[in-house]
């Protein structure tokens, strides 16, 4: 193998790939073709290949090849050469040779055929696809992913669960004690597609970060019984599922309310980060009165913090509530809207956050502190 391309260019490459490592003894694998080179990495869990095309004029490929690559250290020195061109070449004992300027790097690489995590050939398009706005799919994963539970006593609500029903994808994740996240897009699915399954949250997260130069593109989305892909123009990621049914959350809405506010969300925000220096164990305990949302928390032995702010609108009840801060601030922080509605249904039952207009893409449940409405998972 004999290649040459930009310093950045093959910096970006191999830092998507090395997002799949689980940890740093495992290697990269890079297959130079005639008119690409795809590089590789995987573990147990999530399978990243990033393409760079001889149609950019900052690679050509001299002679074709592959090798796999130790991860930690390709990852060094590449991101530490100076700007410029890189010529990588491979001998036939699988010594890759890297050079920059005054810069030569021999490194001893592996053949691909001991490499346990070889990436299969993809086709774009199967029948069980979809086809989504970038931009639209990571506004819907950092809404809802958050609200997925850390703890592997549960490993099914460890998970976000996708549907696709028609034209509308659904994303909805629970912790099964204190949150739950939901949220629906529109899609092109034009083989009428309908399925679901369940994704890790940890790896939904990474593939928002590798997604993040793709904003005004489109990705397509195969799902089968074991994975499921996500496919832009220069990369394929590949996920596992996790077995078993998502439990319904049909009925943890609740129904009926007795209260409703309306509030500026960058004002909210503004006033829970104030509050929340003090908020022993991040718990915060929320006054509604007529025009105005209070906010109150302590710690023991430092002190107390109160602030308010105006409500833009009301209807229903006065009502208190104490909540954990943390979790509500980090659900403000992924709403893309300037006000947002809270409805209140009582001391033992979820507040409910909706837009604060007449529509339904995404809601979150935020439990009471000190009850448990999911214990029935």
């Amino acid at each position: 193998m004999l290649v040459h391309l930009s310093r950045d260019l093959l910096a970006k490459s191999i830092q998507h790939v090395f997002r799949a490592l689980s940890n740093n003894s495992q290697g990269v694998y890079i297959n130079a073709g005639s008119k690409e080179i795809v590089f590789s990495g995987s573990n147990a869990s999530l399978t990243v290949q990033h393409r760079t095309c001889i149609t950019d004029n900052k690679i050509h490929i001299v002679k074709e090849g592959r090798i796999v690559c130790p991860a930690k250290y390709l990852y060094e020195i590449i991101r530490k050469l100076n700007e410029g061109n890189v010529v990588l070449e491979v001998n036939e004992q699988f010594k890759i040779s890297i050079t920059s300027g005054n810069t030569r790097v021999c490194l001893s690489g592996m053949s691909p055929i001991d490499y346990p995590f070889i990436p299969k050939p993809y086709h774009k398009h199967t029948g069980n696809s979809i086809d989504v706005s970038c931009s639209s799919l990571k506004s819907m994963i950092k809404q809802v992913a958050g609200a997925v539970s850390t703890s592997e006593a549960k490993p099914i609500l460890t998970g976000v669960s996708l549907e696709v029903q028609g034209n509308l994808l659904t994303m909805i994740a629970t912790d099964g004690v204190i949150r739950m996240a939901t949220r629906s897009i529109c899609i092109e699915n034009g083989g009428g597609f309908s399925g679901s399954a369940v994704i890790p949250g940890v790896n939904l997260m990474e593939i928002v970060k590798l997604l993040d130069d793709e904003d005004d593109g489109m990705v397509t989305i195969q799902l089968n019984h074991h994975e499921i892909r996500f496919i832009t123009q220069n990369q394929i990621i590949e996920s596992v599922l996790i077995d078993g049914l998502y439990p319904s959350t049909r009925n943890l809405v609740p129904t009926t309310y007795v209260s409703e506010i309306i509030l500026n969300i960058k004002s909210f925000r503004q006033v829970i980060d104030r509050v929340f220096v003090l908020a022993d164990h991040h718990l915060i305990t929320i006054h509604v009165s007529e025009k105005r949302l209070e906010l109150i928390s302590s710690t023991s032995e430092i002190g107390d913090v109160r602030d308010e702010l105006l409500l833009e609108d009301k209807n229903g009840e006065n009502f208190s509530i104490t909540i954990n801060a943390k979790y509500l601030l980090s659900t403000l922080r992924c709403i893309e809207s300037d006000s947002i509605r809270i409805r209140y249904a009582g001391t033992k039952s979820p507040l409910v956050l909706l837009p604060a207009l007449d529509n339904s893409t995404w809601l979150f449940l935020l439990n009471p502190v000190m009850t448990r409405i999911y214990d029935r998972f």
